[in-house]
């Protein structure tokens, strides 16, 4: 949305209204996931810390990790998945 936002495609009203909507439909969906296990992939993958939050989400939910991200995709390949794998 920022994105549309900085182009003039949408308007700053529109996009809060949008980002404000998708705040609430995720109210009670949120995850929490410790930080050792994101640090201890981020170490030891060299994948950032914010991309093995989901990884260390995925494993702890004992779900695949469906990515195009070809870094996550080698690092982790018993968790992630690519959209070809998971359909196949």
């Amino acid at each position: 949305m920022t994105v549309f936002a900085r182009r003039g495609d949408l308007s700053f009203d529109r996009a809060l209204a949008a980002a404000e909507l998708a705040e609430s439909l995720m109210v009670g969906a949120e995850f929490a996931v410790a930080s050792a296990p994101v640090l201890e992939l981020a170490r030891d993958s060299g994948c950032s810390a914010y991309d093995c939050e989901f990884v260390a989400l995925a494993r702890q939910e004992r779900i695949p990790l469906l990515t195009t991200d070809l870094r996550i995709l080698d690092a982790f390949p018993k968790v992630a998945l690519s959209p070809d794998q998971f359909v196949g």
